[in-house]
C-alpha cells in the first residue's frame, strides 16, 4: 500500500456556472447546416473545489469564482459564463467551516489552473502563511496573457490580490506535495493545468481533473470542445488519465460534471 498521510478528502461546492455545449465538448447542435439555424445547447456545471485534510496540513484545491463575479469579470465574459447560483454557502470561509476549519487554518493552496472559475477566492491566503502552489508554466503563461490584454478567462482581479503571496511554483512532470498527494502536469486546457492525485490511508485514490476533463463524456469521446488548448498536449495526457483510472481502487473526479453531487457527497461529508 503506497505510504499516505490522507485521512479524509471534502469536496467543496462553490456554486453553478452555465456555458454553452460547444464549450466542453464538440456538439454538431452549434454548427448549423447550409441555411440552416440551429440553436446552440447550454449546459450547467458545478464549480468545486477539494480540502485534503492530511497529517502534515491541510491542503486546499482550487477556490471557485470570485463572490462578486458578475461585476468583477469583465462583462463579455459573464455573458458566456455567467454564475447561476452562488450565495453565501458557496464562500470558501463556509465551506470550510463544514468540516471545521478556518482559512488560517489551510498549509497549502494547489491551483489545477488560474482560470476565473478556480482563482476566484484566493484572496483569502493573501496575507497568510500558507504556500500557495501552481505550475510554472500556469503562473507565467497567466501574468503574459494579462499583461499583453488578452487575459480570457484569466480575471486581472484575481491575480492582482495575489501578487506578494507566499508563492510555491514547480515546472516538472510530476511533484508529490506530501506523502498521498501527487500534482501531475497535463497542459491540455491552459499550459500549467495539473491534475490532483489523492491516495487516502484506507489505500483508496481519487485524481482530481481539474478543467483538464470537463465532463465525463469526454473519456469517451476524448475530444474536447472551444477550451481547448493544446491539442497534443489533450490527445497524449487523456490516455494517460484514462490508464491511471484502470487501476485497482482509482476513482476520477471531474469537477464540472452535472452529475457530480449525484456521485459524491459534498462537505462535511468526505471521502476516505
Amino acid at each position: 500500500m503506497v505510504e499516505s498521510g490522507v485521512n479524509k478528502l471534502y469536496l467543496l461546492d462553490f456554486g453553478w456556472l452555465a456555458g454553452e455545449m460547444g464549450w466542453f465538448i464538440p456538439n454538431p447542435s452549434v454548427y448549423p447546416e447550409k441555411d440552416e439555424a440551429k440553436a446552440p445547447e447550454w449546459v450547467e456545471v458545478p464549480v468545486t473545489g477539494a480540502l485534503i485534510e492530511h497529517d502534515d496540513g491541510l491542503i486546499v484545491v482550487d477556490t471557485g469564482s470570485h463572490p462578486d463575479a458578475k461585476n468583477v469579470w469583465p462583462e463579455a465574459v459573464w455573458n458566456v459564463f455567467p454564475m447561476t447560483k452562488f450565495t453565501d454557502e458557496n464562500r470558501l470561509e463556509s465551506q470550510l467551516k463544514l468540516a471545521g476549519y478556518k482559512p488560517e487554518d489551510v498549509s497549502y493552496l494547489v491551483f489545477t489552473h488560474l482560470h476565473l472559475d478556480h482563482a476566484g477566492q484566493a484572496s483569502l491566503f493573501r496575507d497568510t502563511d500558507t504556500i500557495i502552489v501552481a505550475h510554472r508554466k500556469e503562473l507565467s503563461h497567466a501574468l503574459y496573457m494579462t499583461w499583453i490584454g488578452k487575459p480570457g478567462a484569466y480575471v486581472p482581479d484575481d491575480l492582482e490580490a495575489l501578487k506578494g503571496a507566499n508563492w510555491f511554483t514547480f515546472d516538472t512532470n510530476e511533484f508529490e506535495l506530501l506523502p498521498g498527494v501527487k500534482l501531475f502536469w497535463v497542459g491540455g486546457h491552459t499550459p500549467g493545468s495539473i491534475c490532483v492525485s489523492v491516495t487516502t490511508k484506507k489505500g483508496n485514490s481519487y485524481i482530481l481533473t481539474g478543467d483538464f476533463v470537463h465532463l465525463k463524456d469526454e473519456l469517451e469521446v476524448e475530444s474536447k470542445g472551444w477550451l481547448l488548448g493544446d491539442a497534443d498536449e489533450y490527445f497524449t495526457n487523456i490516455k494517460k488519465l484514462k490508464m491511471l483510472a484502470r487501476r485497482p481502487n482509482t476513482q476520477l473526479v471531474i469537477g464540472h460534471e452535472p452529475t457530480l453531487w449525484d456521485t459524491y457527497p459534498k462537505a462535511p461529508k468526505y471521502l476516505e
